[in-house]
């Protein structure tokens, strides 16, 4: 099941990115990846502060 979460950059921007992202997400702030995809899940890379509904 698909969910979105609440993410936290390095830089301390929070986002709220799909959980199954099928494109290359971002920070607005600092532009480093938090997510990339890979065929299903995306691979998160920052730290997951919650999961939402």
């Amino acid at each position: 099941m698909s969910k979105f979460l609440k993410v936290q950059c390095e830089c301390g921007s929070e986002s709220i990115v799909f959980g199954d992202a099928k494109s290359v997400v971002k920070c607005f702030n600092c532009k480093k990846e938090l997510l990339a995809p890979r065929g299903g899940r995306a691979t998160v890379k920052c730290k997951i502060l919650e999961i939402l509904g």
